[in-house]
């Protein structure tokens, strides 16, 4: 009688490998193409287009998130990010306080509906609130 294969090496291969991160429903074969550390602490990847801001408006194709914001120093929707594997990029949506892009110490204010590129070790100011930026995966 043949032995059936033993699945215990396998299952215990499967149990050592850390759970995927959780996708945007968007973007279920998207790769990160940022990832966002914000002042508090809190990471949040990025797979595609997507809205920040105190209560960002819905719009086709892009995902929204509500930023925590206490001070209401943060337009409804005030920056967008978006780009792909290759590199992603940022737009002031129009905000009332602006977003800044701080690179290698300096601060330049974003043109607002103007896309300017980002890289690993920027960071975004945006009201009262900052977010770093780490390169997607």
């Amino acid at each position: 009688m043949a032995e059936e294969p033993d699945d215990i090496d396998a299952t215990r291969a499967a149990a050592s490998v850390a759970p995927p991160a959780q996708r945007a429903a968007m973007y279920p074969e998207a790769p990160v193409i940022v990832v966002l550390t914000w002042d508090d602490g809190s990471r949040m990847a990025v797979y595609g287009r997507t809205l920040y801001g105190r209560n960002p408006s819905p719009e086709p194709g892009a995902v929204t998130v509500t930023v925590r914001d206490e001070t209401l120093s943060l337009s409804k929707t005030h920056f967008e990010i978006g780009g792909d594997a290759s590199g992603a990029w940022v737009l002031d949506r129009h905000s009332t306080n602006g977003t800044v892009l701080v690179r290698d110490g300096i601060r330049n204010p974003l043109t607002p509906g103007q896309a300017t590129p980002l890289r690993a070790g920027d960071r975004l100011e945006c009201g009262d609130r900052f977010a770093s930026i780490g390169g997607g995966s």
